[in-house]
């Protein structure tokens, strides 16, 4: 009996040992464990963190860009959904370019006439190729004194009312001109006197409506006469080149000499000579001698993408070449010096513009994240 309580004592106090060594260990192995971490922080490169950060910063962006595609994807899905199911304020044909013409047609047949040689009948006829039948009598305006004369230039958009249902009401600004006919410029003599000519300006709104089964517009009602207030603007809106950064070194007056030269070879050269001055496609024409350069005013210049582009915003005083009368004109040229000399590598181009202002915002960014990241923890504080 004695014998084996000794051995039992005897196991346990072995396993009570082994339990011991083996937590002894694993707090040694932890101690050096963190006197490693310790050390490769101490040993980490310079720039360390900054490489850290950079790599999580592009795979955020990365996941947040795969996650706006997704939304757009979804998003255009949706869309298409809901245009097969007939969006009204979507696709209301009624208010498209084809029926801001189609209304702008109807008003040069609505408002001209000649009661000396048109029958009344011919012209209900006419009217009735845009109103229904019950309204195109309705329309013609009686009266045998005055003629009516309508250009197409002379109609203004200045208002699109979305009605639904395939309507809207369509508002224009006319400038008509009324001229009293051949039979009332008879004097007691029988002699003609000069026609009297009154020119109005009115806003007349036209109702249209577009067809789906005929594939037509019509104007479903007659015009209703209204007004539109002209009114004053009197804020400023911001221009391109609010916020770049303004050059005021020596180069500004080799740019303004350069100026001079390309605005006078810009108004008169032929595109073989502008070649060499300007790198731009679109305005490689220059003016093609339809007006003259005199001179040029309140000149800016700021720094573009790179040390060697400069961004100039410049008004020119041009002159009709056969009147003599002068314009004032508002350029934005982007400006490369090559080997000596300047070219122009775009005119009134806003999308270098924005691109410059996004690479300065991006450059801002970087210095300040920088300069946070040069603020390094203690190693022990982490």
């Amino acid at each position: 009996m004695r014998k084996r309580l000794n051995k039992s004592g005897t196991s346990k106090d072995g396993l009570l040992k082994t339990a011991i060594e083996i937590f002894k260990r694993a707090n040694e192995n932890e101690k050096r464990k963190k006197e490693i971490r310790i050390r490769e922080k101490k040993s980490r490169p310079k720039g360390y963190r900054a490489k850290k950060l950079g790599a999580f910063t592009f795979w955020l962006l990365f996941s947040f860009m795969l996650l706006i595609v997704f939304v757009n994807v979804f998003s255009s899905n949706g869309l298409s959904n809901a245009v097969t199911e007939g969006d009204e304020a979507e696709l209301n044909k009624a208010t498209s370019a084809e029926g801001i013409e189609f209304a702008k047609s109807f008003l040069v047949t609505y408002f001209n006439w000649n009661v000396d040689n048109e029958k009344r009948s011919d012209r209900i006829g006419r009217l009735g190729r845009y109103l229904p039948d019950t309204l195109s009598e309705e329309a013609v305006t009686g009266g045998s004194k005055w003629n009516s004369t309508l250009t197409r230039e002379s109609i203004v958009l200045k208002d699109i009312d979305n009605l639904g249902d395939s309507k809207a009401l369509i508002t224009f600004q006319v400038k008509v001109l009324f001229q009293s006919s051949a039979d009332n410029n008879q004097t007691e003599d029988k002699a003609k006197s000069a026609p009297e000519k009154v020119k109005a300006d009115k806003y007349i709104a036209v109702p249209v409506f577009y067809d789906e089964e005929e594939n037509r517009f019509i104007v479903y009602d007659l015009p209703s006469f209204t007004f539109v207030e002209q009114e004053k603007i009197d804020r400023t809106i911001a221009l391109e080149t609010d916020g770049l950064k303004s050059v005021t070194d020596g180069s500004t007056q080799n740019i303004k000499a350069f100026l001079d030269t390309f605005f006078e070879a810009f108004s008169t050269d032929s595109k073989d000579k502008l070649t060499y001055l300007v790198e731009d496609p679109k305005h490689q024409n220059g003016l093609n001698q339809t007006m003259n350069f005199v001179r040029l005013k309140n000149t800016e210049i700021f720094e573009g993408k790179k040390a060697e582009e400069k961004v100039v915003r410049t008004e020119v005083i041009l002159a009709e070449p056969d009147t003599g009368i002068e314009f004032t004109s508002s350029y934005l040229l982007v400006l490369a010096e090559k080997e000596g000399r300047y070219t122009v590598l775009y005119i009134n181009n806003k999308s270098y513009i924005d691109e410059l202002k996004n690479k300065k915002h991006e450059e801002e960014i970087e210095v300040t994240e920088g300069r946070e990241l040069h603020k390094e923890d203690d190693p022990e504080e982490e």
